[in-house]
């Protein structure tokens, strides 16, 4: 088992089980030095930021659920890349895996992703501060 960090559509809690049944929510983990966007290929990514961080949830997944995570992720196709990177969990330290799209630039939602974000936003429970700061700049709420 490792760790996964989800910053995206995978913190919804319906897709997360779909994806990766063998998963267990750790809760909400924190990676700093990066900011959260929509990238120009219309999904979730993080960039790097020293000034910025990401809230997010930990996860603990199986090597089946990686590889079926890396599926979902286009990995092979160069949709998003893989690295091991440090998050805080209730003030410890855990290596997790991000998937990172090399995508930079920022750019509008998918208009499916839109609803699948909100839904995940739903299950997280992140910070309110770091939601309106982040993710509205690119995610519309339900409704609006």
């Amino acid at each position: 088992m490792k760790y996964y960090f989800a910053y995206g559509s995978n913190m919804w809690e319906t897709q997360i089980i779909k994806r990766c049944p063998d998963s267990r929510k750790i809760g909400i983990a924190r990676l700093s030095g990066y900011r959260w966007i929509i990238s120009s290929r219309g999904f979730a990514n993080v960039v790097i930021s020293n000034k910025d961080a990401v809230e997010g949830i930990l996860y603990e997944i199986s090597a089946s659920d990686e590889s079926t995570l890396d599926k979902c992720e286009g990995v092979d196709s160069g949709g998003y890349g893989k690295a091991m990177l440090c998050v805080i969990h209730k003030g410890k330290e855990k290596k997790a895996l991000v998937y990172i799209d090399p995508t930079v630039h920022e750019g509008k939602p998918k208009p499916e992703y839109i609803e699948r974000l909100n839904s995940a936003l739903s299950d997280a429970n992140l910070s309110m501060a770091y939601i309106t700061r982040y993710v509205r700049n690119f995610i519309p709420e339900r409704g609006k």
